[in-house]
């Protein structure tokens, strides 16, 4: 397995773990792991690395991450949300653009040979995170077309949103893009940025 491969497996994975709730993980093993991600990023890209350092270094209460993305959330993790308008009634949301966009990552999932559970929405991002997670060191070209298109234009307006509640999780979101983008580089180019 390549290092690009392992990288990508334990970052993905690193990261979705990051963005689900405080009190569903170990927080002393999944800081190790999140400290051993931040070396393998120093060598390949500082600023991902210096965001995440950022993000551990301003841990989240559980109360702060109910506030900002359960429940009644500020700042929902679930990616068309914040692209999509809302349907006002249940007729309207199975022709909803969201409605499409979540048909359409179900679709990538399934080619990409994965299911996703019914416990979350196909847009929802630690889910997102997961199976890139899972699908590290494909080269079919529809895992790079699912960041490139059905992730990376999701991400601004989360990223307005935590900017507007000065919250940690924007350094997450900064390494976390980083990350995708590193990883597009990478099946693109064969390493690097491709903001480069």
């Amino acid at each position: 397995m390549s290092e690009t491969i392992a990288l990508g497996q334990e970052g993905y994975a690193v990261l979705a773990e990051l963005w689900c709730s405080p009190q569903d993980s170990d927080p002393g093993k999944l800081r190790r792991r999140a400290e051993a991600l931040v070396a393998e990023l120093e060598r390949g890209d500082p600023e991902a690395a210096a965001s995440l350092e950022r993000f551990l270094a301003d841990p989240v209460a559980e109360e702060e991450y109910v506030e900002h993305f359960e429940l009644d959330p500020r700042c929902p993790l679930y990616l068309g949300s914040h692209s999509f308008d809302e349907p006002k009634t249940c007729a309207q949301a199975a022709v909803s653009d969201r409605n499409g966009y979540m048909i359409e990552l179900l679709g990538i999932y399934r080619h990409l040979g994965l299911t996703p559970t019914n416990e979350e929405l196909p847009d929802y991002l630690p889910l997102v995170l997961e199976f890139l997670a899972l699908t590290a060191g494909s080269e079919d070209p529809v895992r790079e077309k699912l960041i490139r298109e059905y992730i990376l234009p999701f991400l601004p307006p989360i990223r307005s949103r935590l900017e507007g509640l000065q919250s940690p999780y924007g350094h997450l979101l900064d390494a976390t893009e980083r990350v995708l983008r590193r990883d597009l580089g990478a099946e693109t180019t064969g390493g690097g940025d491709s903001r480069a």
